[in-house]
């Protein structure tokens, strides 16, 4: 009797080793879908939200589901919706029946104008949805905190900050973690302030920076509405999040060009890395190129957008399998974009002219001339993890 508990208890230590091994083998991280302010206002908006785009996100779930058994969560970048603050649980119960868990940060548009004078009274309905406006959570490797950096004032009017309260909440957060922990400060409006002469912490976000220390330091961020990755320092960057809907599901496309989408980071072994993923398309679904005689003041060039894009990118063209080197980087209006207002938008007058007058120029483009008009070219992008994209005209 005693050998066969012996042998019982031997075969158990191998089998729990064995286990312990396939843990510490185990790749580690999560998948998290960022994504940027829904604001549905309408009754037909939120069926929107519902029927098409919870549905595409679906399918972005489901394929890092069929990859890893990684946890996977979604995260929203404020205006949950349009002052609309009915929709507010509705918009939780869509992302939830994804069945993965939701998290999401306060907007402008989220607080209920109605009782401006009164912060706690304009946040309730949020906070009965969402939870409380501050509060952490870890996925992998990575300490999340939500911050509300709306500050709501008696004439309806808001500015952006974090006060001392939020401040000392986060300082005891800080307090249990490793001192090597990644941060990652989720809040509606942008910790940059944008410069031709360069990019900077705007004041009010400061403190949280200097809190961080050295550590690996993210902000992620709506409010906007496009798409922008902003280095500020060797430890700090901001992920500006593209809105999901297009351009305040008046257009498609967002003003800045980037299409309807979500912000997509993975990490892995404690490494990080992300992308701006369309919505209804596959992952390597980066490049968008127009011909000669397509763009205006570019008709002797064809054109492409890097959807993503920042200054860590690179584009590079081939004719005729030969290489020509780095391709001219442009500023210019979503070629898209005006197509969509001039040709395909039907709205009132008032919103026909919000349209034009949000578009805006920006750098994801570049442009290339061929020395032959009968040549192939081809295209490659690289992006700041190594990872390359092409298509072929």
């Amino acid at each position: 009797m005693r050998k066969l508990v012996s042998i019982l208890l031997f075969f158990a230590t191998l089998c729990s080793v064995a286990n312990v091994s396939a843990q510490e083998g185990a790749e580690r991280g999560f998948n998290l879908i960022v994504v940027g302010d829904p604001q549905p206002q309408t009754e037909a908006q939120m069926e929107s939200l519902e029927r098409e785009i919870i549905p595409q996100i679906g399918d972005i779930v489901a394929e890092y589901r069929a990859e890893s058994e990684l946890p996977i969560a979604i995260l929203l970048t404020g205006d949950v919706v349009w002052d609309t603050m009915k929709f507010l649980p509705r918009v939780k119960r869509a992302f939830e029946s994804l069945g993965v868990p939701v998290y999401a940060v306060i907007g402008n548009h989220d607080h209920n104008r109605k009782h401006s004078r009164n912060q706690k009274r304009a946040v309730e309905e949020f906070e009965a949805a969402f939870g409380v406006r501050n509060q952490w959570f870890e996925l992998g490797e990575t300490l999340f905190l939500t911050f509300d950096n709306i500050e709501f004032r008696p004439n309806k009017t808001y500015g952006e900050g974090i006060d001392a309260e939020q401040l000392v909440w986060m300082s005891e957060v800080l307090e249990g973690m490793p001192k090597d922990r990644r941060i990652v400060a989720c809040m509606h409006a942008l910790a940059t302030k944008r410069a031709p002469q360069g990019n900077s912490v705007k004041p009010y976000a400061k403190p949280i920076v200097a809190m961080a220390g050295e550590r690996e330091l993210h902000f992620i961020t709506g409010h906007h509405h496009n798409h922008g990755t902003y280095d500020l320092a060797p430890n700090v960057i901001e992920h500006n999040v593209a809105q999901v809907s297009g351009n305040l599901w008046f257009a498609p496309i967002c003003s800045d060009g980037t299409p309807r989408g979500v912000f997509c980071i993975e990490e892995r072994d404690n490494v990080w890395r992300w992308h701006h993923r369309l919505l209804g398309k596959s992952a390597d679904d980066v490049l968008m190129a127009w011909q000669e005689g397509v763009v205006k003041d570019n008709e002797e060039y064809v054109v492409v957008k890097a959807i993503g894009w920042d200054s860590a990118w690179s584009v590079v063209w081939y004719e005729n399998g030969e290489a020509r080197g780095a391709m001219e980087q442009i500023s210019i209006l979503d070629p898209d974009y005006l197509y969509y207002v001039d040709n395909e938008a039907q709205y009132k007058k008032k919103f026909m002219y919000r349209l034009r007058k949000s578009a805006h120029p920006h750098s994801h483009y570049f442009r290339l001339k061929r020395t032959n008009p009968y040549s192939e070219v081809r295209i490659v992008a690289t992006d700041r993890f190594g990872r390359e994209y092409e298509t072929v005209l």
